[in-house]
């Protein structure tokens, strides 16, 4: 039987017990960085989210509003002071654990969210993934403008993504093996050779089990 060639691990809830998009808002709300009314605005997009209807420009508009302004240094230290705060406790040590697993393979792992890649980076670096695929920010003079760039990697998006990180290292989305838990996610899965799901939400546990994916359970 063959092996992958490459890993592809989602973020949210396969790695960490987190939405790092919605504990962002909580982490600005408690920094005085955005009012409360955030947080109200942060659970309608969650829940559009899970239905698999999430109005992308309206919720990047909303999501990146932090980042007006500021350079990518001002939101990186930002960004590990969220995931020490808010992130480090939920990581599943399961995930940990098949993460150093597959990199002990000596072949790529990969960090593949639709998270942006700022907020992403903390959580890449804790793992020690080779690389990050994730939203790429905008920026003019050398300040994010709350523009993302390039394609949102979110449903078909993602699959474009990691097909074009692929080509780039001489694979196939076929070479590939992907972890996720989203109904955001079928796309991913049903595109890459390798699809294993993991904590899914009652959606992508009814197409995993229609399609035979693996399922993990991470704690």
């Amino acid at each position: 039987m063959s092996e992958p060639k490459i890993y592809f691990f989602d973020m949210d809830h396969t790695l960490i017990n987190n939405d790092c998009d919605m504990s962002w808002k909580e982490f600005v709300v408690a920094e005085k960085l955005a009012g409360p009314e955030a947080l109200e605005d942060a659970d309608y997009f969650y829940e559009r989210y899970v239905e698999g209807t999430l109005p992308v420009d309206e919720f990047m508009k909303f999501q990146l509003n932090e980042f007006i302004g500021h350079t990518e240094q001002e939101m990186l230290e930002l960004s590990d002071r969220h995931f020490r705060n808010f992130v480090f406790d939920k990581i599943y040590q399961d995930a940990v654990d098949e993460v150093q697993a597959c990199k002990e393979k000596d072949i790529p792992v990969v960090l593949l969210s639709a998270t942006n890649r700022i907020i992403a980076s903390p959580v890449a670096e804790y793992f020690g993934f080779n690389a990050i695929v994730a939203v790429d920010l905008e920026k003019k003079d050398g300040c994010f403008t709350g523009y993302i760039k390039g394609v949102y990697t979110m449903g078909e998006g993602k699959v474009e993504a990691a097909a074009a990180y692929c080509e780039k290292h001489g694979f196939k989305l076929q070479d590939a093996a992907y972890y996720g838990d989203s109904v955001n996610d079928v796309n991913i899965l049903s595109a890459v050779g390798f699809p294993y799901v993991v904590n899914p939400a009652p959606a992508l546990r009814k197409a995993a089990e229609k399609n035979n994916w693996p399922i993990l359970s991470f704690k």
